[in-house]
């Protein structure tokens, strides 16, 4: 395919939409932070703290001024398209007739995850696809880079309990990667460097997610439609979970997200970004152009980038391929943390690669746009710091400002001050008001989420919920960002995927710091400064509280009380989707059949002794050419440890390696049936 020789021209539309937002977005900061400074240097002046705490007030105020004017965009065109029906359903059809021909890769990388509800996902899509006709131009690939033996075999005896039932082994693939080089990045580097060349356009998933059949169609038509479309991103909606911390992402994500993820794409256009996941990509342009760089210096700053996706549609960017996000296309799903403590954990991760892209932003080849995008990851994290020293900075300014005030010159800032805050707040809280009302336009959509009363009644209890978690998180973030930039390397595990509860005691054990560091920041406000004490209760609320609120949270019995009564619903739940419906059905199939395949003793131990897993890894082992021999020493232990208790008695840091090595294996399945 011809690489285009120059950057796509920039719409006159799209740049006035971007110098908008910008103007908005400084007037409205400066406007704050002028405000800000009167208030500061009322009654004794301004102090040496007051006046440091200037700057990160207005980059502060400024961040979630531009949120608020990417929400409100969004909402006001949302708003437009509905009364003049600018949403029209789009014809399926290929676009010519050479489109026909061309063949799409849905990639589906594991790490560690449970391959039961992987290959359930995987059954619901294909299954949806064929009850649409629409499978003969889709390849399915499961790319495991799972370091865990039992899971690892467990994955290869799904897939060919799959290709067999669904009489799919000329569509669906499964590939281990022996070494997992660059994480995820390189899992699918890897496959576009094997089989890329077989495919014009591959659909990355993650472990959890599902797509719509229509919606994978609707995808391949587009980049049919658009051959300087290099990456086109569906944004996906949480579904699936049903603890109460679960479900209060869920309808966030449904009633709020749809303004911002419109904002944002009307303001970005053409060189918009990329997620990871839920994506289609044109595979040569991604081959010539995404191969990522290597930081300079060593982890955690360096190294390896952990979050490729921006990286990603930076270079596709700036090699003159079109990126855009489709708000229009529904059908894009996938599954969210359940506790506050795996939320946390998965933030670490995210944390650090976002950090990592402090470096890029130095690099004058990449297009403005997506520096800015660069930014914004970065400061999705460094805000939560940067706010808790302006805290402290205003506490402390405030102290000095009372020691310093005489009965005759007492500063009267509480009006201005009052002010600001409302400001803040109305910034904060508007765009939650423009989901609801974008909701309360259509009846259906209204019915879905539980009906008027419930959704504004959820919008409520979400908000509250939302000023408790608010301080809990900040803590985490400034957390992780005194970690990454003091040389903590985060370790890359696999997410913590399905439901589960929180206990007191693990409760306690996590959150413990928080509430000691709550409860002696609101002794120390009482006793120094109990004016202020009023003002920051809000915040302290919740972080006193984060032990019960933890637990509460991660209540699978609350959230589904709260269901019953139509509260914090969603469209996925009150009229469940078509593959929604497709990926229950086949996670009830893996739980009926998962007692009938799971052999007696291990994974492990069946491929040494059953000649038919034996000849199904081999199998896997030869179709990938992942071969590795094990060194003389390591062999000799396995041999030691057969001899003296049979496969259960090779030690488990041997297993995976000896998977690896198909003499090895073959010679002690061989020694396995002779005995």
């Amino acid at each position: 395919m011809a690489l285009p020789r120059r950057v796509v021209p920039l719409r006159k539309t799209t740049r006035f939409i971007r110098v908008l937002v910008a103007l908005a977005t400084l007037l409205m900061t400066a406007l704050a932070t002028s405000s800000y400074l009167a208030v500061a240097s009322a009654g004794n002046g301004l102090n040496l703290l007051e006046l440091i705490s200037v700057p990160f007030f207005a980059v502060l105020f400024g961040w979630i001024s531009f949120s608020f004017w990417l929400a409100t965009l969004g909402f006001l065109f949302a708003f437009r398209e509905h009364w003049q029906y600018h949403v029209r359903k789009r014809d399926l059809k290929p676009a010519d007739p050479a489109a026909a021909k061309k063949r799409t890769a849905v990639l589906m990388p594991v790490y560690n995850e449970s391959p039961r509800r992987v290959f359930a996902g995987v059954k619901a899509m294909i299954s949806e696809l064929r009850h649409r006709e629409g499978d003969d131009r889709f390849d399915f690939y499961i790319l495991s880079d799972t370091t865990d033996p039992e899971v690892w075999l467990e994955e290869e005896a799904a897939w060919s309990e799959l290709v067999e039932s669904l009489g799919a082994g000329d569509s669906l693939f499964y590939r281990h990667r022996a070494k997992n080089l660059a994480r995820k990045a390189g899992n699918i580097a890897d496959f576009v460097e094997r089989w890329g060349s077989r495919h014009d356009y591959m659909i990355v998933l993650d472990a959890d997610s599902l797509l719509a059949a229509s919606t994978m169609q609707a995808m391949v038509q587009r980049m049919d439609e658009n051959d300087q479309l290099g990456i086109l991103q569906i944004p996906p909606v949480p579904i699936g979970r049903v603890s109460f911390f679960a479900r209060l992402q869920q309808f966030a994500a449904s009633v709020y997200g749809p303004s911002f993820v419109k904002g944002f794409s009307i303001w970005a256009g053409d060189e918009g970004n990329y997620w990871g996941h839920n994506a289609i990509i044109r595979v040569e342009a991604f081959r010539r152009h995404c191969d990522l760089p290597v930081l300079p210096g060593e982890p955690p700053l360096g190294g390896e980038i952990l979050s490729h996706d921006f990286v990603e549609a930076a270079l596709m960017v700036r090699a003159g391929w079109k990126v855009q996000v489709a708000t229009d296309l529904g059908g894009s799903y996938e599954e969210c943390p359940t506790t506050l403590s795996d939320y946390a954990q998965r933030d670490q991760r995210w944390c650090q690669g976002n950090l990592q892209h402090a470096k890029l932003l130095v690099n004058e080849e990449f297009r403005t746009l997506s520096q800015l995008h660069f930014s914004c990851g970065v400061m999705s994290y460094l805000a939560s710091p940067l706010w808790v020293v302006f805290t402290i900075l205003c506490i402390a300014g405030t102290i000095i400002d009372m020691r310093g005030e005489t009965a005759t010159n007492p500063p009267d800032n509480l009006p201005g001050a009052i002010i600001i805050f409302t400001a803040a707040m109305l910034l904060l809280l508007l765009p939650k008001l423009w989901g609801v009302l974008l909701v309360s336009q259509r009846r259906m959509r209204v019915a879905r989420h539980g009906g008027y009363l419930a959704l504004w009644a959820s919008a409520l209890l979400e908000t509250v919920c939302s000023v408790l978690l608010s301080p809990i998180m900040a803590v985490f973030h400034t957390r992780y960002v005194i970690a990454v930039l003091t040389g903590t390397n985060v370790r890359w595990s696999a997410q913590q995927r399905d439901e589960r509860s929180v206990s007191w005691g693990e409760a306690t054990r996590q959150f413990s710091g928080l509430t000691i560091g709550g409860l002696l920041v609101t002794a120390l406000l009482a006793i120094v400064v109990p004016s202020l004490l009023a003002w920051f209760s809000p915040l302290l609320v919740g972080v006193v509280l984060s032990i019960p609120i933890a637990v509460v949270l991660g209540s699978q019995r609350i959230g589904l009380a709260l269901r019953r009564r139509g509260l914090l619903l969603i469209p996925a739940e009150s009229a469940p989707p078509t593959i929604c419906v497709y990926h229950r059905w086949a996670l009830e199939q893996a739980e009926r059949a998962s007692g009938k395949s799971q052999p007696a003793t291990s994974w492990f131990e069946a491929v040494i002794a059953d000649p038919k897993a034996f000849l199904r890894h081999a199998r896997v082992q030869s179709s990938t050419a992942s071969n590795m021999p094990l060194s003389d020493s390591e062999r000799e232990a396995i041999a030691a440890a057969f001899a003296s208790g049979g496969a259960g008695a090779i030690p488990v840091e041997l297993r995976s390696k000896l998977l690896l090595d198909d003499k090895a294996l073959t010679s002690l399945h061989l020694e396995s049936q002779l005995a």
